[in-house]
Formats: C-alpha cells, sequence, structure tokens
C-alpha cells in the first residue's frame, strides 16, 4: 500500500518543519520551491524530491495533501492554483491563511470547489497545555470567573530578517504571532465571550503599536473589556527594546538570561489566584534552557504557590489533527476566518492612528542589533 503523499509549496522555516515532521510521522513528502538548490546554512539537507512550480509535479504520484507554507501574499494564489489542478484537493495553509481583504475571495473559492477541503494551521489551538490551565483553574480557584487574561508573545526577528526571511507588510507585527495569541484566548475564555470579544471594534478600545517604515510595524499592546473581563494582549518582533511608546508590560518579564528571546505566555486571574503559563522555550531562574517543548504552569494566590512542568508539542498535535481531518470522513469545520479579520481591523487601527517612526530597528540600519 502506497503512503500518503504530501506536497509542500514553500521550502522556508515553516516549509522545512512541515517536511520534516511529517517525513517523521510516516508521509512521503515532496517539494515545490522556486528557489530549490538555495538553503540557510543552517537548514538540514533533505532527500524529499523538489520542484520549482506545481505544475513541475509529477500526475502519476496523486498528492493527497497540499502543504502551503509560502508566504503569505502568495497564499490565495497558490490555493487557487492547487484547486485547478485537482478540484477535490486537500490543503493545509499556514497562518495566516490569506492577506487583509482576500477572505470573501477565499471563501467564494472554497464554495466553487465544493469537494474541497481547507484546514488552517495554529498550533496553538491544539496546545494540551491549555485543558491543563483551564482544569487548574477550576480546581484551584472553584467559583471564581476568570477576570482578566494576558496573552504574549515575544521574539528578536531582527536577524532573520536581516538574513531575508519573511516581512509582513500587510499585517505588520499581527501577521506573525497574533493568531496564535487569539487562539490562546480563545482557549482560556469562558463560553461565548470569546466571540463577543472578537466582534469588539479594536478602533475603541486601548490598542498601541510601534510602526516602523521598514518593517511596518514592531510591537503591539491591546487592552479590551467585554463581559466586564479585561483582555490584555502584547506582541514585539524586535525584542524587548520596542518603541518606548509600546513598551513591553511588566508581566511580560524577559527571559531569566541566556541567549532566547522568544516568549510565549499566558496568564490568567480568578478571584485571588494568578495563573501563568510560560509555553516552550521555558528557562530556569539561573538561566538553563529547558528540554524543547517543556512548558511551566505557576499559581500563586493566598497561602498558595504551586509549580507543573509538562512536556508537549502543539506542532506535532497539530499536524496529526490536521491530516486527520484533511483525509477522513467527516471533514474538519468550515474555516473560522474572524480571527483574520481581527487582525485586519487592527492593522486599519494602527495604520490611521500612528506616525510613521525612526528606523530604528531596521535590519538595514546599523541600529539594528541593538
Amino acid at each position: 500500500m502506497s503512503r500518503t503523499h504530501v506536497c509542500v509549496v514553500g521550502h522556508g522555516v515553516a516549509g522545512r518543519l512541515h517536511e520534516r515532521l511529517l517525513s517523521r510521522l510516516g508521509f512521503t513528502v515532496t517539494v515545490v520551491d522556486p528557489v530549490t538548490e538555495v538553503l540557510p546554512a543552517d537548514a538540514q539537507p533533505t532527500e524529499a524530491p523538489k520542484y520549482r512550480r506545481i505544475a513541475d509535479v509529477p500526475h502519476d504520484a496523486p498528492v493527497d495533501v497540499w502543504s502551503v507554507c509560502s508566504p503569505t501574499a502568495t497564499h490565495l494564489r497558490t490555493v487557487a492554483e492547487v484547486l485547478d489542478r485537482d478540484p477535490a484537493a486537500r490543503l493545509l495553509v499556514e497562518k495566516p491563511v490569506c492577506r487583509s481583504g482576500e477572505g470573501p475571495v477565499l471563501a467564494a473559492l472554497l464554495r466553487r470547489y465544493e469537494r474541497s477541503r481547507l484546514v488552517v494551521m495554529n498550533q496553538y489551538r491544539h496546545a494540551q497545555a491549555v485543558p491543563v490551565l483551564r482544569a487548574m483553574k477550576d480546581e484551584l480557584a472553584p467559583g471564581y470567573p476568570v477576570s482578566g487574561v494576558r496573552v504574549g508573545f515575544g521574539k528578536d526577528r531582527r536577524e532573520d530578517i536581516a538574513a531575508g526571511r519573511f516581512v509582513d507588510h500587510d499585517y505588520g507585527v499581527f501577521g506573525y504571532e497574533w493568531l496564535h495569541m487569539l487562539a490562546l484566548v480563545s482557549g482560556v475564555l469562558p463560553t461565548g465571550t470569546y466571540d463577543r470579544y472578537l466582534l469588539t471594534d479594536p478602533s475603541k478600545h486601548d490598542v498601541r503599536v510601534a510602526v516602523d517604515r521598514e518593517l511596518t510595524s514592531t510591537a503591539a499592546h491591546e487592552t479590551t473589556t467585554v463581559d466586564d473581563l479585561t483582555i490584555e494582549l502584547y506582541s514585539t518582533i524586535v525584542g524587548p527594546d520596542a518603541h518606548p511608546l509600546v513598551p513591553s508590560p511588566k508581566w511580560m518579564a524577559p527571559p531569566h538570561g541566556g541567549t532566547e528571546s522568544r516568549q510565549r505566555l499566558v496568564e490568567i486571574t480568578a478571584g485571588p489566584v494568578r495563573f501563568t503559563l510560560e509555553l516552550d522555550p521555558v528557562t530556569l531562574p539561573g538561566g538553563t534552557a529547558l528540554e524543547r517543548n517543556t512548558h511551566r504552569l505557576s499559581v500563586e494566590g493566598p497561602d498558595l504557590r504551586r509549580e507543573w512542568f509538562f512536556h508537549d508539542s502543539p506542532m506535532d498535535n497539530a499536524l496529526r489533527w490536521s491530516m486527520g481531518a484533511l483525509l477522513t470522513e467527516p471533514g474538519p469545520p468550515g474555516i473560522d476566518l474572524r480571527p483574520i479579520s481581527r487582525i485586519s481591523r487592527l492593522a486599519e487601527v494602527a495604520r490611521a492612528r500612528e506616525a510613521p517612526l525612526p528606523t530604528a530597528h531596521s535590519p538595514a540600519t546599523p541600529s539594528a542589533r541593538l
């Protein structure tokens, strides 16, 4: 029996990760990328067959799933090309699924090809740490409603950008981690509150953005109140030294030493108890980095201080779920375009409110690596 064939379109950072993980899961993988022979120095070599165009992929080995990992601006065009080749195609598309304003076009395209299936990749929707967080809240703060949610994702991407990695000029900072953060918010908010939150108008709430001529925007901090619950999101792509108008909040403390700039933090408050979930990477106070996919949950309250460490790979979870949803019956639920609409409106608010700032964080300037 032949193995399931997955064709990864786009062989950048995300595409190489998809290729490696899907191969480990036992799938046959091929790659489509217009520059197939050039890889970063630190990239692992691949044995997957490579083609420059979708049209070059042989028809004698049918593709069961297309994994679209090319830049966001090409997603809609790539999906249309795949569906033109195979009207019943199964597609796994990296987030954001499309550019702002393209959601209705994508929805119409999928209605036209009614036998097709499309799943949007968002690994943190499948993070098992979130059910653990909810369970601990129910056990240690019973009877108290959630009164506050904070989610922060930070990373210094300047070196990657200087090396040629994709820059999101459409959504700006909201196109990198914000959809991940929204997935985590949806997992910890009470039923219905997330839906009402997505419908709020960002222009009527506190949204601060550091705009940059080269990178579009480098940091954002949103605070919204809905159902008497405060939701606070923060993200930066230049590390903690973002523009002074959008400083890293105190609850988004930098890692304990080491050289890792990534932070993935979820915090909820229920009555007098605070729950803090640190997603991989986790660093101990002395600067020791823990094994990949290790997460830490800390709880603080009156006469209460507890801590757990546990291991889970959201990326593996998401790939397994996505492949199952694409290849088995019944099919996946319809695509939820509300998060795309949300970050589109946030990007609009940023463009309307903020005057361009000096390009202090541009990777092309000497001050880029402060």
